[in-house]
């Protein structure tokens, strides 16, 4: 009876100190597992509020490179934006034509009295047509615009080759076209077309008003970079009818079809 009281409290006993011992190596052996806290912060977007771009335009009264322009566009989350946008443009008449007769390839617009170029302030609306798909590509804008047109008038130079008769010298000058018509330079020929900057002290300003109206297809952007051609239609109406060919009634309204290619920042 001893021996199996004794046995039952031998048996306790090693199953108390295996029991502590197992507990005892699973704490030692179990390491707990480190969490690396997230670092990752999400910076608030910027939200984008206004747009500048400078375009170079080519029209059908001009040569390649017929104006220059500036736009800046305030953004919103609507489907239309507001802008203001000033260009510089030339216009030429449609029946200008180059003289057959050059000098060592040098030529003149033949009749030229005057040339004309279109200071234009504007403010214009622009509204979403098509919307850039989520994996970017172009979007379609339609565009109207309308302001005040400042027309300046400054005579056309040429540069004429002039043989003073009382000196029997022959000089190169650069004069109005309008005096080779009048007998002001007599028996002088006219060499080809004088450099642009003269006759500014002699422009005239004719005010007048103009509205556009466009497609504008902007391209791909990059960062907050963006590109955009804007195929359009301008008429400009003038105060009073400017004259620019010799022999030929001046007109007070000309219209002109343009290309412009845009390239600006968001920011």
């Amino acid at each position: 009876m001893r021996y199996c009281f004794f046995l039952s409290c031998l048996f306790i006993s090693l199953s108390s100190w295996a029991q502590r011992k197992s507990t005892s190596a699973e704490s030692t052996l179990q390491i707990p597992s480190k969490q690396t806290p997230s670092k990752q912060t999400k910076l608030p977007s910027e939200k984008l509020t206004s747009t500048w771009a400078i375009g170079i335009s080519t029209t059908t009264n001009s040569g390649i490179i017929g104006g220059f322009s500036f736009r800046r566009y305030w953004l919103n989350e609507g489907k239309s934006q507001s802008f203001a946008q000033i260009d510089a443009d030339i216009i030429k008449d449609y029946r200008e034509f180059t003289s057959p007769y050059s000098y060592n390839g040098r030529s003149y617009i033949e009749g030229k009295l005057n040339q004309l170029i279109v200071i234009r302030p504007e403010y214009g609306r622009r509204w979403t047509l098509l919307q850039k798909s989520a994996e970017g590509g172009p979007a379609l804008k339609g565009i109207f615009t309308t302001g005040p047109s400042i027309g300046l008038q400054k005579p056309y130079y040429v540069d004429i080759s002039y043989t003073n008769t009382a000196t029997t010298q022959t000089t190169t000058l650069a004069v109005p076209y309008a005096k080779t018509l009048d007998n002001s330079y007599p028996k002088a020929f006219i060499i080809g077309d004088a450099s642009f900057l003269n006759g500014f002290s002699e422009v005239k300003p004719v005010p007048g008003w103009h509205v556009k109206s466009a497609l504008n297809l902007e391209l791909e952007s990059f960062k907050q970079n963006h590109m955009s051609l804007e195929l359009g239609f301008c008429l400009d109406y003038f105060t009073k009818p400017i004259e620019m060919l010799n022999q030929t009634e001046g007109r007070g309204v000309y219209t002109t079809g343009y290309l412009t290619f845009f390239f600006g920042k968001s920011h």
